[in-house]
C-alpha cells in the first residue's frame, strides 16, 4: 500500500483543495489494480496527495492510495477499504482509545442517562450485528445532530433553524453543567462518534448528505430540507448539517486529540495523533 492518499466524494472530485478535482479512478480487475490516468499539474498548481498525518483532517467519502510521479503529477493506484463502516469503527476507536486517558470520563452521563463508555459500548455492539440498542443509540444520534444544527444555527444567526431543534432543546441545556467544562471535548468525541455509527445504518442518505456538506466545505450554497429516518429528524443539505460518517469520524478524532491534550499536555496529544495514524493506515490497508 502507498505511503501517500487522496480523498475523494463518491465520484472521485477531490474537494479540500482551492479548487475542485476531478481524478480518473483506479480500476480493480482479477489480477489488482490499474492505476488511473494521471494528472498534471495545471494552473491550479500540481494535485494535492497526502500523507496520513495530514489525511486526519482530510477525510472523504473515499479515499485512494496514491502515486507523485517525477514531473509533479500524480494519479490514483488502488482504492483502499475505507467506507461508511470503516468512518465509525475508526471514530468508535479514537473514542474508546481515549476514554481510560481522561478519569471520570467514562461514567459521565449525558442527559439520555447514557454514560459515554456505555455509549461507545453500545455502538460497538451495534456495528457487529446487535440491533437491539438502536433505539437508544437513536436517541443519542439525535442529540447529536441537534447540538450540531443548533451550533451552525447560532453561528448564521438563523432563528428559524434553531427552532427545528427545540424538541432536543432541556437535553442540550444539561450540556450546560459545569462538569462539561473539563469534559467537553471527551463529550463531543463520543457524539461525534455516535453520527458516524448512525450513517453506517443509513448509506443512501449517508451519500446524499456527503455531496452537500463538500459543497458547504467549498463555500457554496445549498438548499436544505429535514428528512426524517428510524434514527430520527436530520437536515439534509443547507447551512445546518448532519455531518457525513467520514467527517464525524474526522470530529471525533480532532476531540479526542483535543481532550488527550487537556488533561495530559501537548506531548500526549502528539502521541494520539500518532496512534490515530497508525490506526487509520491499518484500516486503509485492509482492502
Amino acid at each position: 500500500m502507498s505511503d501517500r492518499y487522496v480523498a475523494t466524494d463518491s465520484d472521485g472530485t477531490q474537494h479540500h483543495e482551492r479548487s475542485p478535482r476531478r481524478w480518473p479512478l483506479p480500476e480493480r480487475t482479477d489480477a489488482g489494480w490499474v492505476a488511473g490516468r494521471a494528472v498534471a499539474p495545471d494552473g491550479s498548481g500540481a494535485p494535492v496527495t497526502l500523507d496520513a498525518d495530514e489525511l486526519l483532517a482530510k477525510l472523504g467519502d473515499r479515499i485512494f492510495a496514491a502515486e507523485v510521479l517525477p514531473d509533479g503529477g500524480a494519479r490514483l493506484t488502488a482504492g483502499t477499504s475505507w467506507s461508511e463502516y470503516q468512518a465509525a469503527c475508526f471514530a468508535l476507536d479514537c473514542v474508546e482509545h481515549l476514554l481510560p486517558q481522561v478519569p471520570g470520563t467514562g461514567g459521565a452521563q449525558l442527559p439520555t442517562g447514557d454514560t459515554l463508555v456505555g455509549t461507545v459500548e453500545a455502538a460497538k455492539a451495534y456495528l457487529a450485528g446487535e440491533t437491539g440498542r438502536a433505539e437508544r443509540l437513536g436517541e443519542i444520534a439525535r442529540l447529536a445532530a441537534s447540538r450540531r444544527l443548533r451550533r451552525d444555527a447560532e453561528e448564521i444567526g438563523d432563528e428559524a433553524l434553531i427552532e427545528i431543534s427545540r424538541d432536543e432543546g432541556d437535553d442540550l441545556e444539561a450540556f450546560d453543567d459545569p462538569i462539561w467544562v473539563t469534559l467537553a471535548a471527551s463529550r463531543d468525541a463520543v457524539l461525534a462518534a455516535v453520527e458516524a455509527v448512525r450513517h453506517h445504518a443509513m448509506p443512501g442518505l449517508a451519500e446524499h448528505e456527503s455531496r452537500h456538506f463538500e459543497q458547504l466545505e467549498e463555500g457554496k450554497p445549498v438548499q436544505g430540507r429535514l428528512v426524517e429516518s428510524p434514527w430520527g429528524s436530520m437536515t439534509i443539505g443547507g447551512a445546518p448539517r448532519y455531518a457525513p460518517g467520514w467527517a464525524a469520524a474526522r470530529d471525533a478524532a480532532e476531540r479526542a486529540r483535543q481532550a488527550v491534550v487537556e488533561e495530559n499536555g501537548p506531548a500526549a496529544g502528539e502521541g494520539e495523533r500518532a496512534w490515530q495514524v497508525a490506526r487509520l493506515t491499518e484500516l486503509l490497508a485492509a482492502d
